[in-house]
């Protein structure tokens, strides 16, 4: 996921081979990588709150700022991306989101603040867990596109779901690798993902559009995408 502000579009269902002919001819961005995300939910939530106990990958917020039809603006900045252990600061912004509905932390406990103690606390505290597994790949389009041209470049990201429950994803996203401030503007992202939806035929794919958040929110209440 890109640092700051950028517009994707995410499918949940099936692909067909169709769909995987044209996704294996792209340029690789990143190889395939089994990966368990970790999301706190409660009802009424509009961040996107993530964890992996890796310091590569951890505590993060991703928060919903626009929307175009089945496109979405997110925004992840630099101070919502909290390492392990958490200081006081990274408890108090955790605290601080899911104090908004309800769902008290308390204060900063004296003990080290691992993965598994925040993710204890969350839940103590009335919000729902959800671990979802999945092996991803992701590529850049475009490479041969036809005739359909875009001015950027669009991360497409396949991801195989095995859990909660079996799911292809399909993630298109901007990918820009611009200083922050001086990449594509709106209109040209829009383009650009829109032009990738046409290219590779996503829009003819048996794929519900929507979002890793609101997918989170299904799952949660024990349903299926």
């Amino acid at each position: 996921m890109a640092i700051g502000i950028h517009w994707e579009w995410r499918g949940f269902g099936a692909v067909s081979s169709e769909f995987a002919h044209r996704f294996g001819e792209l340029e690789s961005l990143f190889p395939p990588q089994d990966v368990e995300d970790v999301y706190l939910w409660v009802s009424g939530l509009e961040v996107n709150v993530k964890v992996r106990d890796i310091p590569e990958e951890p505590f993060k917020f991703k928060r919903l700022q626009d929307k175009d039809g089945d496109l979405e603006q997110w925004a992840e900045n630099p101070e919502d991306i909290f390492k392990f252990p958490l200081d006081e600061a990274g408890w108090d912004a955790v605290a601080k989101v899911f104090a908004e509905f309800d769902v008290a932390l308390g204060p900063f406990p004296p003990e080290k603040v691992n993965c598994s103690l925040i993710l204890d606390r969350v839940r103590n505290a009335g919000a729902d867990q959800v671990d979802v597994r999945k092996r991803r790949e992701s590529k850049l389009w475009p490479v041969s596109d036809g005739e359909v041209k875009a001015s950027g470049q669009v991360k497409v990201e396949w991801a195989c779901i095995s859990s909660p429950q079996a799911s292809i994803s399909i993630g298109l996203e901007t990918w820009d690798e611009a200083p922050v401030g001086q990449g594509l503007s709106d209109e040209q992202a829009i383009e650009d993902i829109s032009a990738a939806i046409e290219a590779l035929g996503l829009d003819k794919e048996p794929l519900k559009p929507m979002n890793y958040l609101d997918a989170v929110a299904v799952w949660a209440s024990g349903g299926r995408v």
